[in-house]
């Protein structure tokens, strides 16, 4: 009997993801929402072989953390170091880049490590790897600083030649070995231990070496294979060795280690689907590198180990079935020994940022053994909290599959997302601010129509469109459809369009389809819509598509096609601004300076946290970051300046002249951390040479420099782009600013001039001219004579008071004023005196002038001359010679002496002069001896 389902009932069983919150707040607590539900409800089973079905399960976190504790973290990094590890990818050898890429992750791990986390490195090839040479090793090691020693040797390679013969050495030799490296690095965590455990496994190539039951098993290049020490059948070893590598994870995922896997090689030179698998049993990932990406990805993994996290489970019980519901052999979940069904997951939650990933989706293959209807009634959610606590499980809703003879046609599907022919999916790239092929990729539905029906009933398919919901950023790139397949794709349409809010393709594929029982005309289809990635992003994974149809037997039908493997990742690039040089932008806003010649990180910054959508090359120097939001921020490759005025402010354009003082400060700072700034200021004259300062710092320019001044300013390291200064040149005029008078103030005699000396500083003012006048007061006192090469003077022409007014010509304002005092030299006399009344002179020959014995009062008087000198006996003669008088000693006896002042004849006096013996007394030794 035929089952009919109403389209309604099916599309809310395929777009009604019926989410079940782990916790009542989970709007505010972190916690994980999933839904469960099969990809058709009916599935038909052949007469001679199981029917194929699968469980979608999707999983969506929710909440923030905000609490910057984590649990401990065990970190083991599983490094391949096998012999195509020296072969170049890129242009630089493999070895080099990854070790530059294990460096950065150390390099985040070391800052912001805790004091119980732990730290291993295993080293692989054939075995693990213990190699040495000299001083140089690479074997396992514990403890960042041991692993960052190691990871130095991890690109080394020695050549010597003897005259004809030559050796060479070089630490990536031997074959791929997953089991064994896995296997010990499994040892490395302890049972006991209450720690986040991850391993970040790099290999660039599929695994060829295995140890198993004492026997070592080997893939050789040249296509043979071997077990021991005789050559086997190649796929029965390839098998083994694949079987064990799984294996392996599954132990991995058993213990609640998560290994995250990068595949660093071209798109098929490494088994992609093999580490997916095995990464995604678990809890882990999966990741394409390439050189341009490789220490990204490690740094983006490394941010997630550093974040809190969630992880757990979905279990889904099989034993209630009885065996007739199996696990597919190609499931990334694994069943326990109670036929208990294990998928595990693991989110991170960067603080105060969204859950990464955003959202999980898993399909779980399923084979059914037996017709009847199949309930799933114990489907469980299962996680740890941030504190490792393992929360009550939530159980799913019922979810019913029916295994049935007959049942519409449905489509068998392979969804797959192709890169360019430059880069693979997960390593697009933009180019600056376009849009081209580098950034495209296209998404190819292959559908195989399938069913089997009783009596060869016939009927048609028509009406198919598929329903491709798009993440943000993915958009449609051209409105032409490819095929793989023979025919055209007359009809076939593709379009963007809005379903239930969210942006999706629309293809139409435009084809009818004949069926006869399990015979379909055409029987299968193919085609491939380009699309392409606006910004930045990492791990994106499309969205389930769904494919809608009309069936002629069993009206409209619907289900959801298989999800694609792998992820979708875009970077920003921006080359050409040096040959060894590339600008990388990412999905978390961080730009960085690369070495294409090593891969080495140079610098790094993040300017806002939004995914970039565009690099721009401004002005040469400057790289203008574009985000999702069409926001941008600069990133400035050399540094500049501002030349000011220290007193006014005034910022002064390049060759502008100034009085100063001027210092100049960094306007433009370069991008990037531990940038060294280095000044140098130059003149005719002289030069600072380099000297390093700290980028915040206002830098005074010497006051004692003058003229044509030149200041040079460079950057070493951060985005620097190159060791040319930026120069900027100011002219420093240097103004008076103070004017020496010497003497200071003037005096001068009326009829008499005085020299007098003028400095004017800085000696190394632009213009010393000065200008020289007087400022009289009552008439004219004083005239002023000099200028140019003379001496200047101030002659005196009457007594009074001047200013001597100095004033420099440069405009700086500067003025002196002296006073000037002239003064009348004539001084009257007012009298005359004798030193004393009686004078006693002995009798000699000597002639004595009679101002000897004279007071003049006042003593500077200008004329002190005497009109005339009387004796009034004999005893003194008086003598005059030249206009002075002298008395001359005569005869013992007394005398009066009169003198007459010539000024003034009324100033006269008169003293008793005694002339005594030469024994009495003396021409120096007069005396008076009080009587007459």
């Amino acid at each position: 009997m035929k089952k009919k389902v109403s389209f309604g009932i099916i599309f809310a069983i395929i777009f009604s993801f019926i989410s079940y919150a782990s916790q009542a707040d989970a709007a505010v607590q972190p916690s994980i929402d999933f839904s469960v539900q099969p990809s058709a409800t009916e599935y038909v089973k052949p007469q001679n072989g199981d029917a194929q079905g699968r469980l979608d399960i999707e999983l969506t976190p929710r909440g923030q953390a905000t609490n910057e504790e984590r649990k401990p973290i065990d970190v083991v990094f599983v490094h391949d170091t096998s012999g195509s590890m020296k072969d170049t990818y890129g242009g630089v050898k493999k070895a080099t880049s990854a070790e530059n890429a294990l460096k950065e992750s150390l390099k985040f791990f070391e800052q912001n490590k805790q004091s119980n986390d732990k730290y291993y490195f295993v080293p692989f090839d054939s075995d693990v790897s213990y190699k040495s040479t000299g001083n140089k090793r690479v074997e396992p090691t514990e403890g960042i600083s041991n692993i960052k020693s190691m990871a130095e040797n991890l690109d080394y390679g020695d050549r010597s030649c003897f005259i004809i013969w030559c050796s060479e050495y070089d630490f990536s030799e031997g074959g791929t070995n997953y089991t064994q490296s896995l296997d010990y690095a499994l040892t490395k965590f302890s049972g006991m231990r209450d720690a986040s455990r991850y391993i970040i496994f790099l290999t660039d190539g599929e695994p060829t070496s295995l140890r198993f039951n004492n026997q070592q098993y080997t893939l050789y290049t040249n296509g043979r294979a071997s077990i021991g020490n005789y050559y086997e059948d190649y796929n029965t070893v390839k098998k083994t060795i694949l079987q064990k590598a799984i294996s392996s994870s599954e132990k991995l995922g058993a213990n609640e280690v998560k290994m995250y896997s990068i595949a660093f090689a071209q798109p098929g030179e490494v088994n992609y689907q093999l580490l997916e698998t095995m990464s995604n049993k678990t809890g882990g990932r999966a990741i394409q590198a390439n050189p341009d990406s490789l220490s990204n990805v490690f740094t983006d993994i490394s941010k997630e180990f550093n974040s809190p996290s969630i992880d757990g489970e979905i279990q889904i019980d099989l034993s209630k079935f009885n065996g007739k519901v199996k696990l597919a052999a190609n499931s990334d979940a694994y069943v326990d020994n109670r036929n208990i069904v294990h998928m595990k997951y693991n989110f991170t939650y960067p603080i105060g940022k969204q859950p990464s990933p955003g959202n999980i989706q898993m399909s779980l293959p399923l084979e059914f053994t037996e017709r009847g209807q199949y309930v799933f009634d114990n489907i469980k959610l299962i996680y740890k909290d941030f504190d490792g606590k393992t929360q009550p499980a939530v159980t799913h809703r019922n979810v019913t599959i029916n295994i049935v003879d007959e049942a519409a046609p449905k489509f068998e599907s392979s969804v797959k997302i192709n890169g360019n022919q430059y880069h693979s999916t997960e390593n697009l790239v933009k180019m600056g601010m376009q849009n081209n092929e580098h950034n495209e990729f296209s998404i190819e539905y292959d559908l195989t129509p399938s069913g089997i029906l009783q009596n060869n009933k016939s009927g048609m398919l028509n009406g198919m469109r598929i329903v491709q919901p798009l993440p943000e950023g993915i958009s449609l790139k051209s409105p032409n459809l490819q095929t793989s397949v023979s025919g055209s794709l007359t009809g076939a349409s593709v379009r963007e369009i809005d379903s239930g809010g969210q942006r999706a393709l629309e293809i139409t594929l435009g084809k009818t389809i004949n069926y006869s029982g399990s015979q379909f005309s055409p029987n299968r289809l193919n085609v491939k819509a380009v699309l392409q990635a606006e910004f930045a992003m990492s791990l994106v994974k499309m969205p389930k598509a769904a494919i809608y149809y009309n069936d002629t037997n069993f009206s409209r039908q619907s289900h959801t096609l298989t999800s694609h493997s792998g992820y979708i990742g875009l970077q920003v690039m921006l080359k050409g601004l040096t040959d060894s040089t590339s600008y990388i932008g990412d999905h978390t806003g961080k730009l960085i300076k690369k070495n294409d010649g090593t891969n080495e990180v140079l610098a790094e910054e993040t300017p806002k946290p939004l995914p970039v959508k565009g690099l721009e090359l401004r002005d040469g120097n400057t790289i203008r970051v574009h985000f999702k939001d069409d926001s941008y921020r600069d990133i400035y490759l050399k540094t500049d300046f501002d030349v000011y005025e220290n007193n006014s402010k005034k910022i002064l354009a390049n060759n502008e002249k100034t009085t100063g003082p001027a210092s100049f400060k960094i306007s433009r700072l370069v991008g990037g951390e531990n940038v060294i700034y280095r000044y140098k200021i130059k003149t005719s004259q002289t030069d600072s040479g380099w000297v390093e300062f700290n980028a915040g710092d206002s830098v005074p320019i010497p006051g004692s420099l003058s003229g044509e001044v030149e200041i040079q300013v460079k950057t070493e390291g951060g985005f620097t782009l190159d060791q040319q200064p930026v120069k900027k040149k100011i002219v420093i005029v240097k103004k008076v600013s103070e004017i020496n008078v010497t003497p200071n103030p003037i005096e001068v005699n009326v009829g008499e001039s005085i020299a007098f000396e003028v400095e004017v500083l800085p000696a190394e003012a632009a213009d010393k001219s000065i200008t020289i006048y007087l400022q009289n007061g009552n008439g004219t006192n004083a005239e002023y004579s000099g200028g140019d090469s003379q001496e200047h003077r101030i002659i005196g022409v009457k007594a009074g008071e001047d200013r001597l007014i100095i004033e420099a010509n440069d405009g700086s304002g500067i003025q002196k004023i002296i006073p000037v005092t002239v003064i009348d030299p004539y001084v009257a006399l007012e009298e005359i005196r004798f030193k004393q009344d009686k004078i006693n002179l002995p009798l000699t020959e000597a002639e004595i002038p009679i101002e000897r014995f004279l007071i003049f009062n006042p003593e500077n008087a200008t004329n002190k001359e005497l009109a005339e000198t009387i004796s009034s006996s004999d005893a003194i003669s008086v003598v005059e010679e030249n206009g002075k008088w002298y008395i001359k000693t005569e005869e013992l006896g007394f005398t009066t002496v009169t003198v007459t002042a010539e000024e003034d004849k009324s100033i006269t006096d008169s003293a008793v002069f005694e002339v005594v013996t030469p024994e009495e007394g003396g021409d120096d030794n007069p005396y008076l001896d009080g009587r007459w």
